[in-house]
């Protein structure tokens, strides 16, 4: 298991901010997910994905019953990914 914990503010604005783990992590299907935490309003995307793929490698998005925030695949926070295969 891989864990990041990182503190950002936000201002509400559009910029994003890279979260990245300091050695290559593999990750397993199902297994992974996101917390985001405080009160601060924040820039989420629009428009999102419930499914991406890229050669041999698929991506699959789903709601989050943890989600307190409202986001989601639709409206969310994580606007990539960068991986290797």
């Amino acid at each position: 298991m891989a864990q990041r914990v990182i503190k950002y503010f936000s201002d509400g604005s559009s910029s994003t901010f890279p979260v990245s783990f300091d050695y290559p992590v593999q990750i397993e299907p199902d297994t992974a997910s996101l917390v985001l935490d405080g009160n601060e309003l924040s820039y989420f995307g629009q428009e999102g994905m419930t499914e991406v793929q890229y050669g041999k490698v698929t991506f699959q998005f789903q709601c989050s019953s943890d989600s307190t925030n409202g986001t989601g695949v639709q409206g969310g926070q994580i606007p990539e990914l960068i991986f290797y295969a």
